[in-house]
């Protein structure tokens, strides 16, 4: 990337990084946008914090060295907590690819002009991209992993009720799921 977009979009750190939390709190329900705007109290506001700094760090990563495993861990954050909230993967990742809307819209003047080249916006838009795929796989294994932890704790449950003598006969928890993994679909619908 050339060091122009990189001035750039340190030079515009704060406003970008604003815009861009904005477009990432759009995939929640409005109610939950006015806990959101306080993003600087993390004891009241944790999960807005917690986007708001890792969106901070992931844009200063994508305006210079873009390391990638620094650029892993803001994500990864991000992604962790996007995963235990009522939220399709679409929306859930729609920040990423939103990013490259805000930048094309924010420095319109400079591509237009040629301060900052196609090749610049290419090499950028590559990466996020990149982040994109890399998001995707981070949910994925998130939504994996509390739906494990969901089963894990069913089959606990159910031990504990028939070793309580509770329970006539065990419970299937793969038919469990199916149902459970149904009725979400009927609420969708």
């Amino acid at each position: 990337m050339s060091n122009r977009l990189n001035q750039l979009m340190t030079q515009q750190h704060e406003m970008l990084l604003n815009q861009w939390f904005e477009q990432a709190i759009a995939a929640y329900p409005q109610e939950a946008h006015k806990y959101f705007v306080r993003v600087k109290n993390e004891f009241s506001n944790p999960v807005g914090s917690n986007i708001y700094r890792s969106m901070g760090h992931l844009l200063e990563e994508l305006s210079g060295a873009r390391d990638a495993d620094k650029l892993y861990q803001h994500l990864e954050m991000i992604l962790k907590i996007r995963a235990v909230q009522d939220m399709k993967p679409s929306k859930a990742l729609a920040f990423l690819p939103s990013f490259k809307n805000l930048i094309t819209t924010v420095f319109a003047n400079e591509i237009q002009s040629g301060q900052i080249t196609r090749a610049e916006l290419d090499d950028l838009f590559t990466d996020v991209d990149t982040l994109s795929l890399i998001a995707f796989d981070l949910y994925s294994e998130s939504r994996d992993l509390i739906y494990n932890l969901r089963i894990a704790q069913i089959k606990e449950m159910n031990e504990m009720l028939q070793k309580a003598n509770l329970l006539n006969e065990s419970v299937d928890t793969s038919t469990f799921m199916r149902c459970s993994n149904y009725i979400e679909e009927e609420k969708e619908i």
